[in-house]
């Protein structure tokens, strides 16, 4: 029973995650913003990959879980709730820092015209908390799926992408907006919260 619960949770995420990325991505697009600067297209190529070996391997694990019975760990129920739990939090997470970007929100890895440096909401003590959105959720879909195989190897690429990109936006952002980024960048964390509370700049 936990097993079955836990696999509508896993399709009712990863299926809403999908509307609110398709939702908020038409929303930007009709906001008319242009491209002033844009990421390498090496970066989208391997987010593509990763996505497509997302797709399968989650495939395989509904549809043809003997291919993947040999990884399956022997996870206690209360690490299958919080598989629950932490997967409707990534989730109500994403909403919210997509609700705080708003027409800035992009495709890819770009820099837009019109574009503002969003620093309150989910952004006002992280600097990427989409991220952390991403880690969050991947972390679930371990406990989901109890699979060792899905979850160290979905965890891995998300970090390689996550490498070798977030260096490369932050540079974006500098270039953009200079010092306004360069104080917000000595006020927050990367992923996490600071440890300790930095004032923000006085003018």
């Amino acid at each position: 029973m936990i097993e079955e619960i836990g696999k509508v949770v896993l399709i009712t995420v990863f299926v809403a995650f999908s509307l609110i990325r398709i939702l908020y991505y038409v929303k930007t697009k009709r906001a008319g913003y242009k491209t002033v600067i844009e990421e390498r297209r090496r970066y989208s190529m391997w987010l593509s990959i990763l996505i497509c070996y997302e797709v399968f391997t989650i495939f395989l694990y509904f549809f043809v879980p003997q291919t993947l019975a040999w990884a399956a760990v022997p996870l206690p129920a209360w690490a299958r709730i919080m598989g629950w739990v932490l997967g409707i939090g990534a989730l109500l997470w994403f909403v919210w820092i997509h609700r705080s970007l708003g027409s800035n929100l992009s495709a890819r890895l770009a820099i837009k015209d019109r574009q503002v440096l969003v620093t309150d909401g989910p952004y006002s003590r992280i600097r990427h908390p989409m991220y952390s959105a991403f880690f969050l959720l991947h972390i679930a879909v371990f406990f989901l799926t109890s699979n060792w195989f899905i979850g160290v190897s979905w965890m891995a690429g998300l970090m390689l992408i996550i490498l070798l990109r977030v260096r490369r936006e932050e540079e974006m952002l500098l270039d953009r907006f200079g010092d306004q980024y360069g104080a917000y960048m000595r006020r927050t964390g990367r992923f996490i919260p600071p440890l300790k509370q930095v004032r923000p700049d006085v003018e």
